[in-house]
């Protein structure tokens, strides 16, 4: 199974949600630079905050983009 690409999820909830950095950070108990992080692909949410990007995304309709292609 593909992963699930954070960067293209975090931006696109964020859009739909009307949520900024900083209220998308507050809701999941993170900081500013965290949510940063993830939309940049810097870094991926730890375990509990990826099933909440992903019920999140749910509630709100947003499919979970996969990463394609690339090597293993």
């Amino acid at each position: 199974m593909a992963d699930v690409d954070y960067a293209v999820l975090v931006k696109h909830l964020r859009a739909v949600a009307e949520l900024s950095q900083e209220q998308l950070a507050r809701e999941l108990d993170v900081t500013v630079g965290t949510v940063n992080g993830w939309e940049n692909s810097r870094h991926r949410p730890i375990n509990a905050q990826r099933k909440r990007l992903r019920k999140m995304a749910e509630e709100q309709g947003v499919a979970v983009p996969r990463k394609t292609g690339g090597a293993r």
